[in-house]
């Protein structure tokens, strides 16, 4: 289940580019940022997403050290990001996407977050009942 989520809004790629498909849903979750100057959260995520679903157990943190030549202490660290915001699980050992694909991923976590809103509205309602403020 996701825990911390964040979403942005950002231009979608013009069609035709696996690559910039992939990055557009990183950066949608706001994995680019100016401090990771290798692209280290896109590298990972681009290889999980080729590798890492489907019938796949997943890559160890190994393997995708050693196939990005990136330190696996920078590798754990984006992981766990994933991991928090749902994309990625973590099996024996391994990681992958959350489902079977990319899109039931994305729709797993929608269906984590719409069912956070509705407990907190549900528990806004009585906070407002109590307080005497009605919405119509």
């Amino acid at each position: 289940m996701a825990r911390a989520v964040q979403v942005k809004k950002v231009r979608s790629p013009a069609p035709g580019s696996l690559e910039d498909d992939i990055d557009f849903i990183c950066k949608s979750f706001g994995y680019f940022t100016l401090r990771d100057k290798q692209d280290s959260a896109g590298r990972i995520f681009r290889l999980l997403v080729r590798e890492g679903c489907g019938d796949n157990d997943g890559l160890s943190s190994d393997c995708i050290a050693e196939n990005l030549e990136l330190s696996r202490g920078a590798i754990i660290h984006h992981l766990n990001n994933f991991i928090k915001s749902g994309l990625i699980i973590k099996e024996n050992n391994f990681y992958r996407l959350r489902s079977q694909s990319l899109q039931k991923s994305i729709e797993e976590i929608k269906i984590d977050i719409d069912r956070i809103f509705t407990q907190m509205i549900k528990i806004a309602i009585e906070i407002d009942g109590k307080l005497g403020h009605y919405y119509r």
